[in-house]
């Protein structure tokens, strides 16, 4: 025994040939004839021809329809690009203008530091001098001291000849 035939009814031609685009009227008639055996030569060229044209217009569809959306496709993908490139090229003019704004301020500060280098570099120069002034001063000082102290000690050694010649005579 071979495998169970699927069952296939007669409404279910019609139905299967009316959605293939043939004529109920047609349909129907081609669908008695098919149960009966009675289809002839002319109606299965009827039916190939039916159908190879309803298959050649699907496949024209298709075609159409795959070409439209090749095209919508090309066309996402190019604005997609567009905007990528957009984006790209503003964030390179972002970068380049904030590129620019660091140089800008690397240079100020650095003409800040160098500033700030000479101001530091005049009031060292400033200390220096006011402490070759003061040494100056002090060397000036301690001169006009030893000066002073010669001159005292010559006198103090003067009134102590005296005192001895004073003693000297006064003893005799």
């Amino acid at each position: 025994m071979g495998l169970a035939q699927p069952i296939v009814t007669q409404q279910m031609v019609v139905a299967e040939l009316t959605k293939a685009g043939i004529d109920r009227d047609i349909a129907i008639d081609l669908s008695y004839r098919y149960y009966r055996n009675e289809l002839t030569y002319k109606d299965i060229e009827y039916l190939e021809n039916t159908f190879n044209l309803k298959l050649e217009k699907v496949e024209s569809n298709l075609k159409s329809d795959v070409k439209d959306l090749d095209n919508k496709i090309d066309i996402k993908f190019n604005d997609l690009n567009n905007k990528i490139d957009t984006v790209e090229n503003s964030f390179n003019v972002k970068v380049e203008n904030i590129r620019g704004e660091l140089k800008s301020d690397i240079k100020d500060l650095d003409d800040k530091i160098g500033n700030v280098e000479n101001n530091l570099n005049v009031k060292i120069e400033n200390v220096r001098n006011e402490l070759k002034s003061d040494v100056k001063d002090l060397d000036n000082k301690i001169e006009s001291v030893r000066s002073e102290l010669k001159s005292d000690i010559a006198l103090v050694s003067n009134e102590i000849s005296l005192v001895r010649k004073d003693i000297e005579i006064n003893k005799m």
